[in-house]
This record gives structure tokens, C-alpha cells and sequence, in this order.
């Protein structure tokens, strides 16, 4: 959006001027670049600019770069230049950790039976973790009682469940934006626009979920896990072949990502 905004008031270098002189560039969810060349090109150069003078650079994305489409292959090559980690959610104790260390911040004092309870429950992302830990100490402090597990599902938002990614939302999504019914996606139509929609459901669900080849059988139908692994694998040819579908599938998955969390 700065870039853009550089460039309808005339201020290109002095946005150029600002992003390669840093000693630091974070760039958070770089896929989304995806097919905008003007924003590739000017990345590129700073890229360069910083990478030559020594400065660090930090790239986060939902995928490796070798799987990063839509990107520049100059761009993907320079991604490789340096250590690629993969950051998983926190485990328990992790999650627990993080708790304390926000209730000391806020001068909390919590019982850890309540920190691993919270941390049980929620294993979303650090915001949730502390949104969840504030409404239990409000809760304390209200006089409403003991925080138990009963007491969590209560003052918790439901909705925090409803809007998980799961194969039964991606199968709801995908349906609405090919405008068939989710039962003809499980069902045994043969039709085009109906098979396509369900190729690219099971393979978003694949992609987006820890689901296996015969839980998405059992989740499309009851068919059997080779016909899945066919559907996921003619998707990926697909992607590889036809860009205008690469595009639409990859802007599909990252609506699922920005709506819903893993």
C-alpha cells in the first residue's frame, strides 16, 4: 500500500530511500505478492540494495520458497539464499510459558492449574492465548467463582471453534464460490463444473488440514483414498499448467487462511 501510494504522489525515492537503508527489512506473508510484478520488481532492487551492504533480512510465508508461486524466479532464488525455518504452532508447554510470561507483564498473579487449563484449550496463536486469559481473570476477579474446564467453554468465544479451517469449511467455502450444493460435491456427479469444484476442495483440504488421503475419502463421499490421491494430484498438475487456475486456486487458499485460523 506504500508503494502504491509512493507512486500516485511521485515519491518513489523517497520510499526507496526509507526501505534500503535499514539495518532490518521484516516482511511479513510475502506470498501475497503473488502476481504483482510492480511490488516484485521494486522488492527485487531492495533486496539487492540491502543484501549487498550486508543488512538482515526476514521473510515470513505460508509455504517454502519452493513452493511459492506467482513469485519471480529471481526473486525465489534469492529466498534460498538464506536459512529457511519452519515455525510450527507452540506446544503445551510452550503455550503455557507465553501465558505467564503475559500475566507477569500485566502484573497477573495466576495459579499455573489456570495457565494449563487456558493453554489446553486454546492452540490457536498468541492473541487468542492472551484474549483467553484476560476474560479468565476477569472472571476471578468478578467473584464468579473458580476457573474450571466447564467454566472455559463458557466465557470463551464460541466462535473460536465455528471459524477453525476444517475439511467441512472448506467443503462449505469452495461449494459457495462455485455456486454447487456441498452435496453434489460429496455426491458421485460427474459433471465438469461439479468434478473440478471437488477436485479443488480435496485438495485444499489437503493442503490446509492434517487430514490423510482416507479421511478426506471418508469426508468426500466414502470414496476410496486413491481416487482422492488422483483428485489432489490433478489439481497439482494443474496448477503447473493453466496460470489463470493457479491464480484462482491460490487466491481461494489464502481467503481460507486470512479467514479462518489452522
Amino acid at each position: 500500500i506504500e508503494l502504491i501510494h509512493s507512486i500516485g504522489q511521485g515519491t518513489t525515492e523517497q520510499f526507496r530511500a526509507k526501505y534500503r537503508n535499514v539495518d532490518v527489512l521484516l516482511i511479513d506473508d510475502v506470498h501475497f505478492l503473488r502476481n504483482k510484478e510492480g511490488t516484485q520488481e521494486e522488492l527485487f532492487h531492495t533486496f539487492n540494495e540491502l543484501y549487498g551492504n550486508g543488512k538482515q533480512i526476514v521473510l515470513s510465508s505460508d509455504r517454502p520458497p519452493d513452493e511459492l508461486q506467482g513469485l519471480q524466479d529471481r526473486l525465489v532464488s534469492r529466498f534460498r539464499w538464506g536459512l529457511v525455518a519452519d515455525i510450527q504452532p507452540p506446544d503445551l508447554e510452550t503455550r503455557i510459558a507465553i501465558l505467564r510470561e503475559k500475566a507477569r507483564r500485566r502484573g497477573l498473579s495466576v495459579e499455573d492449574g489456570i495457565l494449563e487449563l487456558i493453554a489446553s484449550r486454546i492452540t490457536t496463536n498468541v492473541r487468542d492465548l492472551e484474549g483467553a486469559l484476560i476474560r479468565a481473570m476477569a472472571y476471578i476477579e468478578l467473584g464468579e467463582g473458580p476457573i474450571t474446564p466447564q467454566v472455559l467453554e463458557e466465557i470463551l468465544p464460541k466462535e473460536e471453534a465455528a471459524r477453525r479451517l476444517t475439511v467441512e469449511v472448506i467443503k462449505q467455502e469452495v461449494a459457495a464460490r462455485y455456486k454447487v450444493p456441498v452435496a453434489e460435491l460429496e455426491g458421485p456427479s460427474r459433471k465438469k463444473e461439479i468434478a473440478q469444484a471437488r477436485q479443488i476442495a480435496i485438495y485444499l483440504a489437503r493442503e490446509l488440514t492434517d487430514s490423510s488421503f482416507p479421511a478426506l475419502g471418508r469426508a468426500f463421499g466414502g470414496r476410496d483414498h486413491t481416487t482422492i490421491m488422483h483428485s489432489y494430484q490433478k489439481v497439482q498438475e494443474l496448477i503447473r499448467q493453466v496460470p489463470l487456475l493457479r491464480g484462482e486456486i491460490e487466491g481461494l487458499r489464502d481467503e481460507l487462511l486470512a479467514k479462518y485460523p489452522r
